[in-house]
């Protein structure tokens, strides 16, 4: 690729993808052993490795948001291909991988530029931003915020871009570009995107279950994988801290009464609403029976359980609602971002479900098969 190609590569109107990075630096193999610093030289402020590593571990960060410019729209206006996400100005951009970091301000048409050079010669550009965060040669981690984005129309960074977002794209080890979705792991078919919104539900996402998650969607998901607050034991025996539990999830469907660990009508109101996402159709009454029970079981399954939906709830019932009040791991916020940690709870969450991988946020169609087969 010549520099001719890579300022030549963003024509047309609307969201434009910027250039690549520039030639000379293209040459270098500037790789990394992980997310750590350590065992290379430094060359013009990068770390240079040791040994190679192994293909870079990929996740797409932007999942929460639409796609307002695709990898087939890029081509068709003569860019050499690219993703725009939907964003604010000002969202945080965090790392799609562990990597090293290189500003470019005011790189052609793609303004102002952060690329990160992941293991294996490969490299991920995020384009349009409104300011950087860390500085040149900084190694970071899955999920570190490398800068915030922009893209509004003549302002400072944001190149030829006419409306807020952030391009994506990554150039593999020959410079070429490749399209980050086909590479990075994280819901890409419809029916992945309906098993989070269905485990979603029980975290108090009411819209449509149509297999594409957004921000509202991915909220109820870190809800649930987040936990309500629940430290005693499974042991399939409820007591004051699993109603207590009961009660901060019934907040999601509208329970605004104390969490004392004693259910009443109002505490059973909100937890019906809530259940309605599993199954639940009889009336909002706070009156708990056989229907409101069988859909208390089909949310168990969440947490474990494997039994009837029958309305009759026993030790192994209350023990998949016990492990689903605890939590799977996630302390981030909730915030409606699909990151790493999201995606490593949804993994311990999987592992109810027959999942023996690893725990390591990139989900894989292991991950979302031991998922399914909760829901």
């Amino acid at each position: 690729m010549n520099k001719d190609d890579l300022h030549a590569c963003c024509r047309g109107d609307g969201f434009d993808c910027g250039s690549a990075f520039p030639a000379e630096l293209s040459r270098r193999d500037l790789l990394w052993r992980g997310a750590a610093v350590g065992g290379g030289a430094l060359a013009g402020g990068l770390l240079l490795p040791a040994a190679a590593h192994a293909a870079p571990a990929i996740y797409n960060p932007f999942s929460a948001y639409p796609i307002t410019g695709t990898w087939q729209e890029h081509l068709n206006r003569g860019s050499l291909g690219g993703i725009d996400f939907g964003v604010a100005v000002g969202t945080p951009l965090p790392a799609c991988g562990a990597g090293t970091i290189q500003n470019i301000p005011y790189n052609g048409t793609g303004g102002h530029t952060v690329t990160i050079y992941h293991a294996e010669g490969y490299r991920s550009q995020y384009m349009h931003l409104s300011q950087f965060r860390l500085a040149n040669g900084t190694a970071v981690a899955a999920g570190t915020v490398v800068g915030w984005s922009g893209g509004a129309a003549g302002a400072d960074g944001s190149g030829s871009s006419t409306g807020p977002h952030v391009h994506w794209h990554m150039i593999d080890p020959n410079g070429v570009r490749i399209n980050p979705l086909t590479y990075a792991p994280g819901p890409s078919t419809s029916s992945e995107g309906r098993i989070l919104q269905e485990i979603g539900q029980a975290g108090g996402y009411f819209g449509p279950v149509d297999g594409v998650p957004g921000v509202n969607t991915w909220k109820g998901v870190q809800t649930v994988v987040r936990g309500y607050g629940y430290t005693g034991p499974i042991d399939g025996v409820p007591g004051a801290n699993t109603y207590a539990a009961l009660q901060r999830l019934a907040q999601k469907g509208g329970y605004t009464g104390p969490v004392d660990g004693a259910l009443g009508p109002n505490s059973w109101k909100g937890i019906q609403t809530v259940l309605r996402g599993f199954g639940y159709a009889g009336p909002i009454d706070g009156i708990p029976g056989t229907n409101t029970y069988a859909a208390l079981q089909r949310l168990a399954r969440l947490g474990g359980y494997t039994g009837p939906a029958d309305g009759v709830l026993g030790v192994n019932s209350w023990k998949g609602v016990q492990r689903l009040l605890t939590g799977f791991g996630y302390t981030g916020p909730v915030d409606g971002v699909a990151g790493v940690n999201t995606y490593a709870a949804l993994q311990r969450m999987a592992r109810l479900g027959g999942y023996t991988g690893p725990i390591d946020g990139i989900p894989g169609p292991n991950t979302w098969a031991a998922l399914n087969s909760l829901i």
